[in-house]
């Protein structure tokens, strides 16, 4: 059986379709980052088993945003709690009572969170049902 024009130009539009899917999957993988939270530090606004999409290309952070940062080889989730004159940032956990010892590096951020996807916290409620 013979093909169509009409198929062929629908086989055209899907081949276009997929190249342009794949050309927005590659720039959000290239502009945003997912990483799933471990500890504590961050409640009650992130929970243990979140996970928290954050923009690669942190716009100067201002106090009281959330800003992921390394620190000793890990990725850390916390509040900017204040601006430092040489450009590095003053964070606090905010279940933590004070804020870090060590301000964070202009060099050490790696982005700004745009996202939390509470899946910890609904574990947690979850888990205290059952019981």
């Amino acid at each position: 059986m013979q093909s169509k024009p009409a198929d062929a130009r629908f086989q055209t539009l899907r081949r276009i379709s997929g190249a342009a899917l794949a050309a927005v999957l590659v720039a959000c993988g290239w502009c945003y980052g997912i990483l799933f939270i471990e500890g504590g530090s961050m409640e009650p606004a992130v929970s243990a088993g979140d996970f928290v999409v954050y923009r690669r290309v942190a716009i100067g952070p201002d106090q009281g945003d959330l800003v992921v940062f390394e620190h000793g080889g890990t990725l850390v989730v916390h509040r900017v709690a204040g601006l430092l004159r040489d450009g590095s940032i003053r964070t606090r956990g905010d279940a933590n009572r004070f804020a870090d010892m060590l301000p964070v590096e202009e060099a050490a951020v790696r982005g700004e969170v745009v996202l939390v996807l509470p899946s910890g916290a609904l574990a947690s409620r979850l888990a205290a049902l059952r019981h």
